[in-house]
């Protein structure tokens, strides 16, 4: 299973999910699926364009512009036309403290993509991953918050996290950058190679190194659906059976004059009346249709066939060729 690799006991997933942050240790490897060794294949080797990587220095994004950015002379002018990343370039800004982040990695990465589909299955939601390479005495993003929540797998060398209480329990809301956090120190703690933490959403988090730099791949729970999502299907329900709501909104001088406040009663009690006549097994179908449709998506690639959808029979059937396209 894919959490055991993540969590020393996964029977807890159920009860820090989104609310408690969780340290395991000596989790033991993890090159199966991402490693300093496969890093340097994909920088070096699989021809990564420029959105799959970012370079942070101490909270600052210095942009990867560069990153695809031809010699003096001319040289790699195909680099920078096919928008590929610059080893060089991404090494030198790492040599001057730049954490080197690999984004949206089950796209291109079979190796991640493996294991991202596998805990997906398990936790029922998408799964994302992104790596991140951080030089000696150094610090990525700035204090943030995500709106997932995340298992941070450190692979390789250290680092210490810092961590503070949410602004909010679950914020929707993306957190400023280059805001310092008011809230509560929640947790500091340095991670080693196997160790992994759970990071809950909306948390503030930052990483810095030490003596030695570090390699860590971020898991994190694409929160797909929440309450709200089911809150717009009951309303589009409602709208069906409420003309209130298919009523059309009072003129600026009705909203001036206070009249919108008396519709909005009437709007407002044709509204609860409808909600509540919807019943709680309306909810929970709902909730059911929201699900199956996720497991549905998830599912959608897999299914998907070039050979079904050019006709053009198995792996062997090549016919005739005319010569052009």
């Amino acid at each position: 299973m894919a959490v055991e690799k993540l969590l020393d006991d996964p029977s807890k997933l159920s009860s820090i999910r989104d609310t408690e942050p969780y340290v395991s240790r000596n989790m033991g490897a993890l090159d199966d699926v991402f490693s300093t060794e496969l890093a340097q294949r994909l920088l070096f080797e699989r021809g990564l364009r420029t959105p799959y990587i970012r370079l942070w220095r101490h909270g600052q994004d210095i942009g990867v512009r560069n990153a695809a950015k031809p010699g003096d002379d001319g040289s790699d002018e195909r680099r920078v036309l096919s928008g590929l990343v610059d080893p060089r370039y991404a090494v030198a800004q790492m040599g001057q403290g730049a954490t080197l982040v690999f984004q949206a990695m089950s796209t291109y990465c079979p190796e991640v993509e493996a294991f991202c589909t596998e805990l997906s299955g398990e936790i029922g939601v998408p799964v994302a991953a992104n790596a991140f390479l951080t030089p000696p005495h150094s610090k990525g993003a700035e204090a943030h918050y995500d709106l997932a929540s995340i298992f941070l797998r450190q692979l390789a060398g250290s680092k210490t996290w810092r961590l503070h209480e949410p602004p909010m329990r679950w914020p929707v809301n993306r957190s400023k950058p280059g805001v310092t956090p008011k809230t509560p120190l929640a947790l500091e703690v340095t991670l080693h190679a196997g160790d992994c933490l759970y990071l809950p959403r909306g948390f503030y988090h930052e990483g810095t190194t030490a003596d030695e730099g570090s390699v860590h791949i971020a898991f994190s729970d694409g929160v797909e659906d929440t309450w709200t999502q089911i809150l717009h299907d009951v309303l589009d329900l409602a709208v069906e059976r409420s003309a209130a709501l298919r009523g059309r909104l009072p003129s600026k001088a009705e909203a001036l004059s206070g009249q919108s406040k008396e519709i909005w009663q009437e709007v407002r009690k044709d509204v609860f009346h409808t909600l509540e006549n919807l019943g709680d097994e309306v909810i929970s179908a709902l909730v059911v249709r929201r699900l199956q449709a996720r497991e549905q998506q998830l599912k959608k690639a897999e299914e998907s066939s070039l050979t079904e959808i050019l006709g053009v029979g198995g792996a062997g059937g090549a016919g005739p060729s005319s010569g052009t396209a």
